[in-house]
């Protein structure tokens, strides 16, 4: 397992990847997480019967092959806004190196099949053309301003995911997004092919690569603590919870600290907690996420 701190935001983003040898049985409500919601069978009941981690390799890599695919990319993302602040990643069955360079190299903040799955559960089929997010339109900006240079830094960011995509060989494919209980959470599948044309994916290729996501998905719930976390406010103290509901109503820290009667100090000191506790970057986020939570 190796974590991958963000640059910019050291405390807020959480970038982990994990694989076959950090899995064990977990009980998701103790951990926080969700249950699954289907019963047992499928993909994911032959995953579970298998013995060994490397048998259980092979009859998913037998069912990539056959579905068309070379690759398979499974991520947990946490998205606030805009802004992914928390990624698992589930390395085992992705190109050699290709989860580490996609965490240390932030791919994500480009990458315009997550922003599309992590907000819709339909297939989504891509190619190297339509892999990274378009950057904003400079049109209305000066040319020597700081606002038109940023464009550019993320063309060129988009550009350095295109061609470490090709170089590990993901050309074209298709990924999906699965929701979760948890309000902020959506696990991510990419199927990736060394094919160069996405029109060459049919229909039977997209519903075999669904029924192996959903599988490893349902079998990753029960075995990947990294998938697991609490976003709810049942464990969350009086105090938090109070300063939650108040701060959703727009009060700054001197209201919140005369209609709690204690000190602006301490309202600060919880507000951090929180921020900290929800991965928050500021008040406006916090809010956003009390509002969902509570």
């Amino acid at each position: 397992m190796s974590h991958y701190p963000g640059e910019t935001d050291r405390e807020s983003s959480q970038l982990v990847a994990f694989g076959d040898a950090d899995l064990a049985r977990v009980d998701p409500i103790r951990a926080g997480g969700e249950e699954s919601s289907r019963p047992p069978g499928g993909f994911a009941h032959e995953l579970a019967s298998v013995d060994c981690p490397e048998a259980r390799q092979r009859l998913l890599r037998t069912a990539l092959r056959a579905a068309g695919f070379d690759t398979l990319c499974y991520i947990r993302a946490t998205r606030i806004g805009e802004t992914f602040r928390r990624l698992a990643y589930y390395q085992t069955y992705s190109p050699p190196g290709w989860a580490a360079r996609y965490l240390r190299e932030r791919f994500f903040d480009v990458d315009a099949r997550l922003a599309f799955s992590s907000r819709n559960e339909w297939p989504l089929l891509w190619d190297l053309q339509s892999i990274a997010l378009a950057p904003p339109s400079t049109a209305a900006a000066d040319a020597t301003s700081a606002s038109a240079q940023q464009p550019a830094k993320r063309f060129a960011h988009a550009e350095r995911l295109r061609a470490a995509a090709h170089a590990a060989g993901m050309l074209s494919g298709v990924c999906f997004g699965l929701a979760s209980s948890n309000a902020f959470d959506t696990a991510i599948v990419l199927f990736a092919s060394s094919r160069p044309s996405r029109e060459r994916i049919l229909d039977t290729a997209v519903g075999h690569a669904y029924a192996i996501g959903v599988g490893l998905h349902e079998f990753l719930l029960a075995r990947a603590m990294h998938l697991h976390r609490p976003e709810h406010a049942s464990h969350l103290s009086p105090m938090h919870r109070k300063i939650l509901e108040l701060l959703t109503l727009g009060l700054n820290d001197k209201d919140i600290s005369e209609r709690l009667a204690t000190s602006p100090h301490n309202v600060d000191y919880y507000l951090r907690q929180l921020k900290k506790m929800y991965h928050a970057v500021n008040r406006v986020q916090l809010a956003y996420i009390a509002g969902r939570v509570l």
